[in-house]
């Protein structure tokens, strides 16, 4: 024979608190597991790499760089002597001699120092777009001991960091050849 549970009403009354509690619905929202949203991590990669050599002192090299990809920009320069003074700068417009030796050209970066060696520079992020990095080779100047008589060499790495989100474009970044900017005929 089967014998009936019997429970006291002190009993069923924790017994009915432990089944709520253990329905989804009736969780308090301490008891709730935490949501959790994972963010895509940033993701760096090298872009384009290039060289020249022959870049004498007082010249102006251009360099196009189309970006098709949102990101944060990282550019490395070296060069071969440690003595020379290579200015660097990134913008988005194309300037011609008149502008950038009258230092009238809008850059949204610029390094205008000896050191270090090798130079990065790593602008905010940028949009898509066409920009432009310019190198210059500063000449000695005896009174103040600026610059050098060094033809240089130069090498240069783009870095691009986007993030994560799996639309990664394998043309992220194309670089023009170094142009060297001319002085206005006289």
């Amino acid at each position: 024979m089967r014998k009936a549970l019997r429970l006291s009403g002190h009993a069923l009354l924790p017994l009915a608190a432990a089944l709520l509690a253990a329905l989804p619905g009736c969780q308090s929202e301490s008891e709730r597991p935490p949501i959790v949203v994972i963010t895509p991590q940033p993701v760096r990669g090298v872009i384009a790499q290039t060289s020249f050599s022959g870049f004498q002192t007082d010249i102006w090299v251009s360099i196009e760089v189309l970006v098709s990809q949102r990101g944060v920009l990282d550019i490395t320069v070296d060069w071969t002597s440690p003595d020379a003074w290579i200015y660097v700068y990134v913008g988005q417009t194309a300037c011609d001699y008149a502008q950038l030796a009258g230092r009238l050209c809008p850059f949204i970066l610029s390094s205008e120092t000896k050191l270090p060696k090798p130079r990065v520079l790593t602008t905010g992020t940028i949009e898509p777009g066409k920009y432009y990095l310019v190198l210059y080779n500063v000449p000695r100047d005896r009174a103040t001991g600026i610059g050098s008589d060094a033809t240089e060499s130069v090498s240069i790495q783009l870095g691009l960091t986007v993030t994560a989100s799996g639309q990664r474009s394998t043309d992220v970044l194309h670089l023009g050849p170094p142009r060297v900017v001319p002085p206005p005929r006289l």
